[in-house]
C-alpha cells in the first residue's frame, strides 16, 4: 500500500504536487473524492456476511457490524444473524486464548 502510494506520487509533476498539497490544505475536493472511495469500500464489505457468506440484505434490522483490532488497524466485519455474530466471536475468542497458551 505504501508502495503503491509512493509510486504515484513519484509519477506526478510539480505543479500537480503543489495542486495536491494545496487540496489538501484547504480540505478541497480530493479529500471529497478520497471519502466518497472510502464510503464505498465500506459498503462493499457490509455487502456479504463475514461468516457464512451469504448475501446481506441492507433493509433488513437484524444485521450486525462490529469493528475489531489494534487501533492503527482496525477491522469491519458484518453478519447476517445473530448465530453468525456468535459464531465469529467464538472463533476470534479460540484464536486468541490459543496466541496467549
Amino acid at each position: 500500500m505504501t508502495y503503491q502510494f509512493k509510486t504515484m506520487l513519484y509519477n506526478l509533476d510539480y505543479h500537480e504536487l503543489l495542486s495536491l498539497k494545496n487540496d489538501f490544505e484547504s480540505d478541497g475536493s480530493f479529500l471529497t473524492l478520497l471519502d466518497t472511495r472510502i464510503k464505498e469500500l465500506e459498503k462493499q464489505h457490509k455487502q456479504f456476511c463475514a461468516t457464512c457468506s451469504s448475501e446481506m440484505d441492507t433493509k433488513q434490522v437484524n444485521n450486525f457490524t462490529i469493528l475489531f483490532g489494534p487501533d492503527d488497524f482496525k477491522k469491519r466485519a458484518s453478519f447476517c444473524g445473530m448465530d453468525c455474530l456468535e459464531y465469529f466471536l467464538k472463533e476470534l475468542k479460540e484464536i486468541k486464548d490459543a496466541r496467549t497458551d
